[in-house]
């Protein structure tokens, strides 16, 4: 009866270590094919590409600027006197010589003869500037009349900058009370004087063609456009490399064969998030913009989806 417990006990035994055995097995084939499997995939570093292309790009600098219509007149009176009547109200349109303002006069010896007060313009009164009863003198301005076509805008350019802007360069101009219009200006004059204290010259832009939105008083945004090219070659700005910090390049990494190449560049215009090639690359070539950092020439590479 103990011999068959020992049997017994001794095929447990020997099952359990046979099963223990062959789970041991298995683990070393596993991690076996898993590392086999991760040596396959990883061939080289990781990289994401972009693709050189033709597309158009501008050079530009950017203002803000204040718009003035083409004509804006204060209108005051030759002699003192109170306000009696405004003929017109603000927003309205008058033509040159019709009466806008009368008063009465404030010398005794001519006080029952109204002084009246002509327009010396065609245009919109943009302000009246008194209210009835209120005293007025030669000096007191009595309105603003606003005329004429195009209107202007007005920006201040820093002295560093001023060189790179020619009268008759093409502006857009956005107005943020008018989303999604975009406006076509001109640069018409440049000042030839730079003011001591902000170290600026005023610009002045016009803008011909225009709707009744655009009002003396708002701000714009004047975006000069310095140079444009509708071809260009054009790669993302991220894709740039330079040497010695800066002090040499630019380069950038092509995909070729799963290998990287170095490209030495010749760059044009800059915008934003993007440059132009002038050479060094061609298009279709697939450049490096993530996972620069790390190649040098010839480093196998495995391109990978960016996010």
């Amino acid at each position: 009866m103990k011999d068959k417990k020992k049997r017994i006990v001794v095929i447990v035994a020997a099952v359990i270590l046979v099963i223990f055995i062959a789970l041991i097995a298995v683990r070393l084939v596993q991690s076996k094919l898993f590392a086999k499997s991760e040596a396959e995939e990883v061939k080289g570093n990781p990289v994401s590409v972009s693709e050189a292309r033709i597309d158009a790009i501008r050079d530009t600098l950017f203002y803000t600027g204040d718009i003035h219509a083409e004509k804006e007149v204060l209108v005051y009176s030759l002699v003192s006197g109170r306000v009696v009547k405004y003929t017109y109200k603000e927003g309205q349109e008058v033509a040159k010589g019709a009466t806008i303002v009368i008063l009465e006069r404030e010398e005794t010896w001519d006080q029952f003869k109204p002084v009246i007060v002509a327009a010396p313009i065609s245009g919109r009164i943009a302000a009246n500037y008194l209210d009835i009863g209120e005293r007025a003198t030669p000096q007191t301005p009595l309105a603003l009349i606003v005329g004429g076509n195009p209107v202007k805008v007005i920006i201040r350019v820093p002295d560093t900058e001023l060189a790179k802007i020619r009268e008759g360069m093409k502006v857009d101009v956005t107005v943020p009370t008018v989303p999604d219009v975009i406006y076509r200006g001109t640069v018409e004059r440049i000042s030839p004087v730079i003011e001591r204290t902000t170290r600026t010259s005023q610009v002045e832009i016009t803008i011909k063609d225009h709707d009744e939105a655009l009002r003396a008083g708002m701000f714009g945004d004047a975006t000069i456009i310095l140079s444009e090219k509708a071809d260009a070659l054009v790669i993302p700005f991220e894709s740039l490399l330079f040497e010695r910090e800066g002090r040499q390049g630019p380069y950038c990494f092509v995909v070729t064969d799963n290998s990287a190449r170095k490209r030495s560049l010749a760059l044009g215009i800059v915008e934003d998030e993007r440059v132009e090639v002038i050479s060094g690359l061609a298009k279709g070539d697939k450049v490096v913009t993530l996972g620069k950092e790390t190649l040098s020439e010839g480093t196998p590479v495995v391109v990978v989806p960016s996010e």
